[in-house]
């Protein structure tokens, strides 16, 4: 790939990630016009192709859509791709106090909805890697309770599940981390891992529910 393309393609990240913020954030409402790509082009000092290579990304992600003779427009948030990796990042990289949006509690609910049951299943189907993965993983988080860390274990914990769908939802928890203001619950943690190394089901299930309300 040449230096141009991939400076063509960083261009493209940071216009797509600018102006999915402004969406994410309430800034441009449901339906609001984006402005022409000429303006676009003269904020983000890109190409029209650039803007237009931006544009695409959000439209994929249901972010926004082309009407004929209308213009482009923000989608309602219904379509909005909410799952999606690159919109969880975006959300997570925009400041609370400029967000008409609160999405915090929706991923308190999913985490709510998902957790305990994942739980539950890792103590049915753990094997000795995922047990020894997941009790590394609680011992970084002791030593070490940033973000990164405390989403690496609940990436082992998601694992353990054996769900190729929870692997998925991990985005969301990453998110849901992001603008935490609290230290991990660690005592929670300590007896989920026991509980999915014991296979007790119902104490995992437990574990992972109080470690949530607790986080």
């Amino acid at each position: 790939m040449t230096d141009t393309v991939l400076t063509a393609l960083r261009h493209t990240d940071r216009v797509a990630a600018a102006l999915a913020q402004r969406i994410l954030s309430g800034a441009w409402s449901e339906d609001d016009k984006l402005p022409a790509d000429t303006a676009l082009c003269a904020e983000f000092d890109v190409s029209r192709t650039v803007i237009r290579e931006a544009l695409r990304l959000l439209s994929g992600k249901g972010l926004i859509i082309a009407v004929p003779r209308r213009g482009t427009h923000v989608e309602k948030r219904q379509n909005w791709a909410l799952w999606d990796k690159d919109v969880l990042n975006w959300l997570a990289n925009i400041d609370l106090d400029n967000n008409k949006y609160d999405f915090s509690a929706d991923a308190l609910d999913m985490r709510l909805a998902l957790e305990p049951t994942l739980a539950a299943l890792a103590a049915a189907r753990a094997d000795d890697a995922d047990n020894h993965a997941l009790q590394d993983a609680l011992r970084q988080l002791q030593h070490h309770t940033d973000a990164p860390t405390h989403a690496a274990f609940l990436g082992c914990f998601y694992a353990a599940a054996h769900n190729g769908f929870a692997i998925a939802a991990l985005p969301l928890a990453a998110y849901a981390l992001s603008h935490r203001q609290t230290t991990p619950p660690l005592d929670a943690y300590r007896r989920l891992t026991a509980a999915i190394a014991q296979k007790d089901g119902s104490l995992a299930r437990q574990a992972a529910l109080q470690a949530i309300l607790s986080d």
